[in-house]
């Protein structure tokens, strides 16, 4: 199964709908101003998580209509509206959860879902999260061996430290191949790399690699 999340950010930052339903296995679920997002692109979210302090009456009454299970918290909560959906997400166990709608507009809204998404992730290394929207792709790599699947709309690729210096970075299938590389923090070494085999990896040892796949 594959969760898309659409948050309530800036709607320029929403993922085009051809891309959004490109998707196999598809469930859609809209983070308090994302689910407007969702039925404005004709797609019907099977959930609507938030507190929907964003929406005026007409809107919340939309979602109301068409959105079966609606889940509404008082807007004094801890949680962001988009930790509350990627909690949601990661209860129906999907093999994927891609966030869109989450990466422009306030930069500590931005900050905050990064570090959402890097909690999260390291809590849940079963499922790939990442956050997407028109021209690029953010997801966190954990030690191992990970494959870089090849794909058209994301030309470049590029790798940062995230938390602290990453060791023994080996990157294959690439057009700058790299063996045992140490990642500092801070380094722009790694930027604008090129997938250019199907047999891609990224692997090291320990810490967490912030990868960024762009078009643009």
């Amino acid at each position: 199964m594959h969760v898309i999340i659409c948050a309530g950010g800036p709607e320029e930052e929403v993922a085009e709908r051809d891309v959004l339903l490109s998707f196999d296995d598809a469930t859609f679920i809209g983070a308090d101003h994302g689910a407007i997002y969702l039925l404005d692109k004709g797609i019907k979210p099977a959930m609507a998580v938030g507190d929907f302090d964003s929406l005026t009456d007409e809107e919340w009454q939309r979602v109301v209509r068409n959105v079966a299970m609606i889940e509404r918290h008082a807007p004094e909560k801890d949680e962001t509206d988009t930790e509350l959906a990627i909690i949601r997400a990661l209860e129906m166990h999907p093999q994927k959860i891609t966030v869109t709608g989450a990466t422009g507009g306030r930069l500590d809204h931005y900050e905050s879902n990064l570090h959402l998404v890097y909690r999260l992730q390291k809590s849940a290394p079963f499922c790939s999260i990442r956050l997407m929207n028109k021209t690029n792709e953010l997801r966190f790599v954990l030690p191992g061996t990970t494959r870089l699947p090849y794909d058209q709309r994301y030309q470049y690729v590029s790798f940062f430290a995230f938390g602290r210096e990453v060791p023994d970075v080996t990157l294959r299938g690439v057009a700058y191949e790299t063996h045992s590389e140490l990642v500092q923090m801070g380094t722009t070494r790694f930027t604008s790399n090129e997938v250019i085999s199907e047999d891609a990896t990224v692997s090291f040892s320990e810490g967490a690699l912030l990868m960024i796949r762009s078009n643009d």
